[in-house]
């Protein structure tokens, strides 16, 4: 028969659950390799077959970010599914993107001024790309979807977006013969959130102990740490071990099985395990063998990160994360490409980043470790992302790592290059290099230390370095600690405003806060290393990019706060 062909589809049992449950809302947390992709892209369908000429309205914190990352992997799904982008020659397919469908297609019931950020199917349905950074001005949705939520700004979406999901009543909802139970409701997928502002996204499962008496995060990590304990043993060719480790974890699961909640509710955890006759064991050992500890855990297991209480940064006192996709730049690549997902979803350099001005040097402090050696990115600015204010800020832009290997130097390249890679549009190629004095240690078997061979790798890469040193061999706790007092409580004008990154600098704010402090019976601070061995905060590879922004700022901003030889009391 002509036109028809076959696509095998296979799902993983948190893909499986995911669909068999019946619930207005969702909140998926999901780790990398679990198809969280197939989720939006199966919602999409849902959406597009149950609700014709409705509305889906796909939330992101900035467009670049929908067109990059959340639609790319979606319409692959889509596209086995049996969904074709329209061709005008051959007047053939199914949708259209960001231009007005042809006139044999249907319109959306509600009326459409704008076909700007809408795509649109041929029996009306329109998925309409709602922006929290352009403001979220739109038509009125029947159903509200936004991948990778923990990037949303919750206060803003009840606010902007929650208004909009209402209509169609007579259609899909309360005044239909055929009342759709997801209708005017909302999934969210997200990979585990790693801030006090993602907590939102946690709180929806408080309902498994309220009416369960299901402590589902404890269980949860008890379950990751074991699975990490398997993959060990995996490692270790310790079969036995493996095994009784794998019975023990599906023991647990089972006292955690997902259910939806008397208000309509699903909340499900899932990590690559649940995913593993597709992924392959293999993958699981690759990454762990590839990664650092606090990356894999997170990323790949799933971990539910605890902050500690009595953090080193004063972190939760002022919002101080920001997301800054250039969506102007990322929209002309779409429109340029024809919106070609493939292209979308491999294209990212630091054109992409907003807060990245090309023409200015950019700040970068490496922390050479044993178990992750790592650099922190930073740049000056004028402008605050996070008030939209003109005033100096101090920014963290970007970070990158990589797990040390046999050979010193293969790990120095890979880190440099990673770096020069991302950035090769820059325009102004000048690096101001703050040293970590560790890394004037000579590399073995080289007269080169680890700063010497980083700046000539630079340097093989057309950048020019200018090396700034703090004094004193390593900033000292306890002044570092009042430093940061004074930059996040914002009480001194001659320091500009601290602000990250949040999307981009995710392991820098995990670091940070997770680093707790402990006052010493002088009446010091310093950081305290024993929360690195307790079960509730991640091993030691969490406090080294803190480390590395602790190095720069100290030597931009430490001699600031010094009167003669002592430091000068915050007041505040």
């Amino acid at each position: 028969m002509e036109n028809f062909w076959e696509e095998n589809i296979s799902l993983n049992s948190f893909q499986i659950s995911v669909m068999a449950f019946q619930a207005k809302y969702k909140a998926l947390i999901a780790g990398r390799g679990t198809g969280k992709s197939f989720i939006t892209g199966a919602e999409i369908d849902e959406n597009v077959r149950t609700m014709p000429r409705g509305i889906t309205g796909v939330v992101q914190q900035t467009l670049g970010q929908a067109l990059t990352k959340t639609l790319p992997s979606a319409f692959k799904y889509l596209e086995k599914a049996g969904y074709r982008k329209y061709n005008p020659k051959t007047k053939t397919g199914d949708y259209v993107v960001c231009q007005k469908p042809p006139d044999h297609f249907y319109t959306p019931h509600e009326k459409i001024m704008s076909y700007e950020y809408m795509i649109s199917f041929s029996n009306g349905h329109g998925l309409y790309l709602l922006s929290q950074a352009a403001g979220m001005r739109g038509p009125n949705i029947d159903y509200a979807l936004s991948d990778e939520a923990l990037t949303l700004d919750k206060v803003k979406f009840d606010q902007e977006a929650v208004p909009t999901n209402r209509g169609n009543e007579e259609q899909f909802g309360i005044y239909s013969q055929d009342r759709l139970l997801k209708h005017h409701g909302y999934t969210f997928t997200s990979s585990m959130g790693y801030l006090p502002e993602h907590k939102w996204l946690t709180d929806f499962a408080d309902y498994y102990e309220k009416e369960a008496g299901i402590q589902l995060f404890v269980i949860w990590n008890k379950i990751a740490n074991m699975q990490l304990q398997l993959i060990q043993a995996k490692i270790n060719n310790d079969e036995k071990t493996a095994v009784e480790l794998w019975k023990e974890c599906g023991r647990l699961r089972k006292t955690i099985t997902p259910f939806v909640s008397e208000d309509g509710t699903l909340f499900m955890l899932s990590n690559a395990f649940d995913n593993i006759y597709n992924l392959g064991f293999s993958y699981l050992t690759r990454m762990y063998k590839v990664m650092d500890l606090v990356s894999f855990m997170i990323e790949i297991l799933n971990f539910y990160l605890n902050k500690v209480t009595d953090c080193y940064y004063s972190l939760d006192d002022r919002h101080i994360y920001y997301k800054a996709d250039n969506d102007d730049y990322i929209r002309g690549l779409a429109e340029n490409n024809n919106f070609n997902w493939d292209e979308l979803a491999r294209h990212r350099d630091s054109l992409c980043d907003a807060d990245c001005n090309p023409s200015k040097p950019l700040e970068i402090t490496p922390d050479w470790g044993t178990k992750i050696s790592l650099i922190e990115v930073g740049q000056e600015s004028m402008f605050d992302y996070v008030t939209g204010l003109i005033t100096p800020c101090d920014n963290n832009i970007n970070e990158f790592f990589v797990k040390p290997e046999e050979n010193p130097d293969t790990m120095i390249n890979t880190l440099m290059d990673n770096f020069c890679e991302y950035y090769r549009k820059h325009k102004e190629k000048m690096i101001i290099y703050t040293v970590d004095t560790y890394g004037d240690i000579r590399l073995a078997n080289s007269k080169k230390t680890y700063n010497q061979h980083a700046i000539s790798r630079l340097e093989k890469n057309k950048w020019k370095v200018r090396v700034r040193r703090h004094p004193g061999k390593e900033p000292p706790h306890n002044e570092k600690y009042l430093l940061w007092r004074y930059l996040l409580h914002e009480t001194d004008p001659r320091l500009p405003k601290k602000r990250f990154n949040g999307a981009r600098c995710k392991y820098t704010l995990i670091s940070m806060n997770n680093t707790s402090v402990i006052q010493k019976m002088n009446g010091f601070f310093e950081k305290d290393k024993r929360s690195e061995r307790q079960t509730s905060v991640l091993p030691e590879e969490a406090t080294h990019f803190g480390d590395a922004v602790d190095k720069r700022m100290w030597a931009k901003y430490g001699s600031m706060l010094k009167k003669g030889s002592s430091f000068v009391n915050p007041r505040f």
